[in-house]
């Protein structure tokens, strides 16, 4: 069963003691298999294909956009590795999720906070949080 949805997304990136904030709502697609929950969505800004595979204590984010492909696993208190491939070779890296908290709010709705770290091998390149809201598309 797929479901159209509405997703708001809210990041703030610190970088080099720099802070970016980013906002976007985007219309998407929500499918569910069990506890899982499979988010699908393309930015409109920048063309980017986006998966979200939310599970209760879990996140699997794919990002797709021309050449560049990245995909990280997000679990608490879990460092992971990534890739993220470019046009000029696959670059690896590591995610240390610090939060992870996910809420269902209805068959169709939830609520997800994440906060993780970004390593390039012994260097940080980035401090990440996430909030993202989705709720069924009444307008369609």
């Amino acid at each position: 069963m797929q479901v159209p949805v509405e997703i708001k997304l809210k990041t703030v990136q610190t970088q080099a003691g720099e802070i970016e904030k980013f906002e976007l709502l985007e219309q998407g697609e929500l499918t569910r298999k069990g506890e899982t929950v499979y988010l699908r969505y393309t930015e409109a800004k920048a063309g980017a294909q986006t998966i979200l595979k939310i599970k209760p204590a879990e996140l699997l984010l794919t990002r797709r956009q021309k050449e560049l492909a990245l995909q990280l696993n997000l679990a608490e208190g879990q460092q992971t590795n990534a890739k993220y491939k470019t046009a000029y070779g696959i670059i690896p890296l590591a995610v240390k999720c610090t939060t992870y908290r996910y809420e269902q709010l209805a068959e169709t709705s939830g609520e997800l906070k994440v906060e993780y770290l970004l390593y390039s091998g012994e260097e940080l390149l980035g401090e990440y949080k996430l909030e993202l809201q989705f709720k069924a598309d009444r307008k369609s």
